[in-house]
């Protein structure tokens, strides 16, 4: 072989190579495109099918809300057929190799997540539920003659669960999903859903629990006794506020009766608890916790709260009860947007209208200024009751109008329910309804702020309160929690000798008048532990620590002048591991509580 032959053959491999790589980068290129092109229009495909779906949920919601069975297939036939598609067009395993990549993968992920969690949603027994509608709407529910006919609820049980246990598995899927390297627009989406999803969850969780605990509770077996206990929320309380009147209550077979009424002066006060105190609550509330029927809300724990209040009911009148329940004159407020005005004492000096718009202010305000005798006041505060328990049991009113209602209430925590059957406990302490020490949910970590008044008076009513969360991390070991309250007074200082002297508090207890004494306990959630607390200025604020449980629990008290106003900062340190977002439980008040997620700032958080 010629030199010059030689020489040419590796130039003419070189070649070669250099062609088949470029067929090779070519091949991968066009490969990647049709990926990108089948991934693109698929999830264009996809997310389309998703945006069509979630007005077709509400469609559902209002159609099972107002009985139209019929309205309420069609809904879930559509929301089915949109989810399923879209799961379809998201699980597939072209799909599954791009949710690998760096940069698509996240976007890739949070959508095929969003059809999973729709599509288990709509495949596990919403039909059941439509077909139901029709029996748990119009009037079905709605007292007839005083009674509520149990039959279709208890029938229900079973269609309900079924669909709850769907709901719940498609909101944890959602809640799961992150939005962290997700387009803005997608991320919105996403959270969007999950929101929404989180509702549905609540509601069906609701109507669940319902179902299966109302019949019993409401005597579908014999004859159940309850106290009822209306909150004053102008004196605060963890609750709520202290129970202003009792009230014994009969339930059979659907009919609820009242058959006696109390003021909260009524009982005690006893030399001694009149059951003993857990050590916590002895500790951060003292004795007075189970002497006074005014303060056995100062727990958050409802359960004590519960059995000291039967307790003394017993002791007063010999009576046991198989349950306790507490409302508060905001809920009364959210129940008359239901039901419309009610009028009562015509002819008296109790002659009033109370409506939605008034309520409130004539409970927790007006009273005062009317009636200048206590017993008198707790009289009016009875009538009222009455008048719009009578009301509600007339079944006058739109069964969607008052599932409105309640709601409203539950999301602010202002019904606490407490049952003496076990099994029934059980069940309602996986609810808000059993009121105690906030408990987090997936993903956060959840604070209990717990507010009781300390002027022995009803300055409560100018109570602001607002309260900002967060966590940052500052040090190693993990997230610090930040929980930032500012309480304010919001009497006018011009006006506050003014003041009626049973809502001043006449100067009571060393507290002068126009001044409003707060006792601020702040739980934490298991998942932290309590570090420090310094007001606005930087200066340490002096808390009472106690181990409550699981659960760190500072406590502190404060006093504002009129118009003045106080923001104390407390930290908590994440414990190893434990994380999650910042939120809270806070007292249930009149003004309504501003509940935010603040930015902070490590130097100035550790000043």
């Amino acid at each position: 072989m010629s030199t010059a032959a030689a020489d040419h053959r590796p130039r003419r491999v070189r070649r070669e190579r250099r062609v088949r790589w470029g067929w090779i980068v070519l091949f991968v290129v066009l490969v990647l495109v049709a990926i990108a092109a089948w991934v693109g229009v698929r999830g264009l495909l996809a997310a389309n099918d998703l945006r069509v779906a979630l007005p077709a949920a509400t469609r559902i919601q209002t159609a099972v809300l107002g009985g139209d069975s019929s309205a309420a297939a069609t809904g879930i036939g559509d929301l089915r057929e949109r989810a399923d598609k879209a799961h379809s067009l998201t699980d597939d395993p072209v799909w599954r190799v791009v949710e690998t990549t760096p940069w698509l993968g996240p976007n890739m992920r949070a959508l095929s997540g969003v059809a999973a969690s729709a599509a288990t949603v709509t495949g596990g027994g919403l039909d059941s539920v439509a077909s139901i509608s029709g029996e748990l709407s119009g009037g079905a529910l709605k007292p007839n003659n005083g009674a509520i006919d149990l039959k279709p609820l208890a029938d229900a049980a079973p269609a309900l669960s079924k669909a709850n246990t769907a709901v719940q598995s498609g909101a944890a899927m959602a809640a799961s999903l992150s939005t962290k390297g997700v387009v803005a627009p997608l991320a919105n989406a996403v959270t969007q859903y999950q929101g929404k999803i989180d509702e549905v969850a609540k509601l069906t969780d609701a109507a669940s629990r319902a179902s299966d605990l109302l019949p019993g509770m409401l005597g579908q077996n014999g004859p159940r006794t309850y106290l009822l206990l209306v909150l004053n929320n102008a004196e605060l309380r963890a609750s709520g506020g202290i129970p202003g009147s009792v009230v014994h209550i009969t339930a059979n077979r659907g009919k609820i009766t009242f058959d006696q009424q109390a003021s909260d002066g009524s009982f005690g006060p006893y030399n001694a608890p009149i059951t003993e105190l857990a050590r916590p609550t002895n500790l951060l509330f003292t004795q007075i916790t189970g002497e006074y029927m005014q303060d056995v809300t100062l727990t958050p724990h409802f359960d004590q709260t519960a059995q000291l209040a039967a307790a003394m009911w017993k002791q007063k009148y010999g009576q046991s009860v198989d349950g306790v329940i507490s409302i508060d004159p905001v809920a009364l407020k959210y129940i008359l947007e239901a039901t419309g005005a009610v009028t009562f004492g015509q002819g008296t000096s109790f002659d009033t209208q109370l409506t939605a718009q008034n309520v409130v202010t004539t409970l927790l305000s007006d009273v005062y200024s009317r009636f200048s005798s206590p017993p008198t006041q707790d009289q009016f505060f009875g009538a009222a009751t009455n008048a719009i328990f009578a009301k509600v049991t007339s079944g006058d009113f739109a069964p969607s109008a008052m599932l409105t209602a309640f709601t409203h209430i539950g999301d602010e925590h202002r019904l606490n329910v407490w049952s003496s059957q076990p099994a029934e406990q059980t069940k309602l302490a996986q609810t808000t309804l059993s009121g105690g020490p906030a408990r987090s949910g997936p993903g956060e970590q959840r604070f209990g702020v717990y507010l009781a008044d300390g002027t022995g008076s009803k300055m409560d009513y100018y109570l602001h309160t607002s309260v900002s969360l967060g966590h940052i991390t500052c040090q190693p070991d993990g997230p610090l929690y930040v929980v930032q309250l500012t309480l304010k007074n919001g009497v006018v200082p011009s006006k506050a000798g003014s003041l009626p002297a049973y809502v001043s508090g006449g100067g009571q207890y060393g507290v002068p008048v126009g001044t409003m004494r707060t006792q601020v306990t702040v739980y934490g959630s298991p998942g932290v532990e309590f570090g420090n607390a310094f007001t606005s200025t930087g200066a340490a604020q002096p808390v009472k620590y106690v181990r409550d449980g699981d659960r760190d629990v500072a406590q502190y008290t404060i006093d504002l002048k009129a118009g003045q106003s106080s923001t104390v900062r407390l930290l908590f340190n994440s414990k190893k591991g434990q994380t999650g977002t910042a939120a809270a439980d806070v007292t249930p008040q009149i003004n309504p509580v501003s509940i935010s997620t603040g930015r902070f700032e490590c130097a100035t958080v550790l000043k």
